[in-house]
């Protein structure tokens, strides 16, 4: 069974207590490469893409905007 996305987000959210989001991307790209591609078991593969796709996200939200970045630069 494939994780559902809510036990995904609470693991991710587990996992991001205890390391920084890039850090967290690169464990689950070494997942992926090591596990998730080579596997026959069709829900690990699933839920490491779950995983994999709810840290992108994070990271991108993590980002700062144009706007701000913006700012930033005029502050200056």
């Amino acid at each position: 069974m494939v994780t559902s996305y809510n036990e995904g987000r609470k693991i991710i959210d587990i996992l991001l207590t205890y390391l920084s989001v890039e850090d967290s991307i690169s464990m689950m790209e070494d997942v992926w490469k090591d596990v998730g591609k080579c596997t026959d078991n069709q829900s690990l593969e699933e839920t490491v893409v779950l995983f994999k796709k709810l840290l992108e996200a994070e990271w991108e939200y993590s980002l700062p905007t144009q706007d701000d970045t913006l700012f930033q630069v005029i502050k200056s």
